[in-house]
């Protein structure tokens, strides 16, 4: 006799019509685990779990073998040097040496999720605005402070369309 299954939240039934929406090829188990992931690190680090889906959706439309022409990887675009510096940082609670960090981890769907999350959390801390955090997300870090510092202009299409989308995927029900 097989144990029932664990009921699941409306919540993570929500993401992973989001996740199978935008790979109808995937397999339903990667599809749930992908959500899965979503939900407890976007839970972990006190961030909504459709805002990360909707970073996933604008950066890479859920491809996790996604590069960009600059070099970022996996769902959530992650760059090389980024991903080693996050790697770092959570080297104990990943159990990971950071001098064995490979750019292909990137291309992991739940090893890009944790760090992808982790980034946007530690930059929510750090600017303390999300349209901010977002942008920084995008452009970097450095780019945002200095532009910041300089009173330069700060392009915000990047978090519009970020929280547009999310806007989107909150309001919208599950579609099966």
């Amino acid at each position: 006799m097989e144990p029932a299954p664990k009921p699941r939240s409306r919540d993570l039934v929500r993401i992973y019509s989001i996740v199978k929406a935008h790979r109808a090829q995937i397999r339903d188990g990667e599809a749930w685990q992908i959500a899965e992931t979503i939900l407890e690190e976007s839970s972990k680090r006190k961030l909504d779990a459709f805002l990360i889906s909707a970073v996933i959706q604008v950066e890479s439309g859920f491809q996790h073998t996604a590069v960009s022409p600059s070099g970022a990887r996996g769902l959530m675009q992650i760059m090389p040097e980024t991903g080693r510096a996050l790697t770092r940082a959570l080297r104990h609670e990943m159990g990971v040496r950071p001098a064995a960090f490979k750019p292909e981890w990137l291309d992991n769907p739940f090893v890009n999720i944790r760090l992808g999350v982790y980034y946007l959390h530690d930059l929510k801390k750090q600017f303390r605005d999300l349209n901010l955090a977002l942008t920084a997300y995008n452009f970097g870090p450095a780019e945002i402070q200095n532009r910041l510092e300089n009173n330069l202009e700060l392009s915000s299409e990047y978090a519009g369309s970020v929280l547009q989308t999310y806007r989107n995927l909150k309001s919208k029900q599950p579609s099966f």
